[in-house]
């Protein structure tokens, strides 16, 4: 298990909501795969998620809508 770099805090695998706020757009991608400190929140993505987390946003920023949410698993699988 390794530690979170801000707080030292012990890291746990968990699933996260992932948000990103491009311009006018907000992509929420939901059930990212992550570690997360239990002590402060932080969250860190393998390099291959967000790698994926990086396709799932260029495949879809240029959407017309405001607010879009996603299921991690439902684009990956």
């Amino acid at each position: 298990m390794s530690q979170c770099s801000l707080c030292k805090g012990k890291l746990k695998e968990d699933k996260i909501n992932h948000v990103v706020d491009i311009d006018d757009l907000i992509i929420i991608i939901k059930k990212v795969p992550a570690e997360v400190c239990k002590q402060c929140g932080e969250y860190y993505l393998d390099h291959k998620i967000a790698q994926k987390v990086e396709e799932i946003v260029d495949n879809v920023k240029n959407n017309k809508a405001e607010v879009i949410i996603i299921n991690f698993y439902d684009r990956v699988a």
